[in-house]
């Protein structure tokens, strides 16, 4: 990764997008990089759309960009949604959670299946993780957020010391240790996965 690079995250309210993000941010920071964010949150403690995006580089302008060069999504249908927001050749790491909108639950529409397929179409690397049962089992399915972005670091520039710099300085001590377990088998799990930033 050259120059500034942006990091989106997405999700419904209450998956814990606005702490991954602060640990991304707080990682960036420990790795000595410069760091803006940025959030809309919508409606998000009555389960809306939820966004955040980081940026971090030698030197980082503005909180937005046009498009990320990774997505970082806790749920399907968010992922899904969030493609647009790839830059060409961008890489969307999402969770196979399904939050059903109100629009599924009433029998209005029918939740997507085709995020394999979107993405192909936009030329963009996607990796699918399930990251509820890899919190599961750290100790706590409520880590799922944390799994994902252990899934995540691997494909992103920061050694390991930042990545427990960022966690503690996100994460309260007393819930600190089962998420460092989530991260830590997120990103074991993913590690040697095919996704090129």
């Amino acid at each position: 990764m050259n120059g500034t690079t942006t990091v989106s995250f997405v999700g419904v309210g209450g998956q814990g997008v606005l702490l991954a993000a602060n640990i991304l941010a707080q990682t960036a920071m420990a790795q000595g990089y410069d760091v803006k964010a940025s959030e809309v949150k919508g409606m998000a403690q009555r389960g809306g759309s939820v966004l955040s995006t980081v940026r971090f580089g030698k030197l980082v302008w503005s909180p937005l960009a046009r498009h990320a060069d990774v997505v970082i999504a806790t749920e399907l249908l968010e992922g899904r949604r969030a493609l647009p927001l790839l830059a060409p050749q961008g890489a969307l790491i999402c969770a196979r959670t399904i939050i059903s909108p109100g629009s599924v639950l009433r029998g209005e529409t029918q939740y997507p299946q085709d995020i394999e397929a979107a993405a192909a179409a936009r030329s963009v690397t996607l990796l699918l993780v399930d990251a509820e049962a890899v919190a599961r089992q750290a100790g706590t399915v409520r880590a799922a957020n944390v799994a994902l972005l252990g899934a995540a670091s691997a494909k992103l520039p920061f050694n390991e010391a930042a990545w427990q710099q960022g966690l503690a300085a996100a994460i309260p001590a007393k819930i600190l240790d089962v998420n460092q377990r989530a991260f830590a088998l997120g990103r074991e799990a993913h590690l040697n996965e095919e996704v090129t930033l």
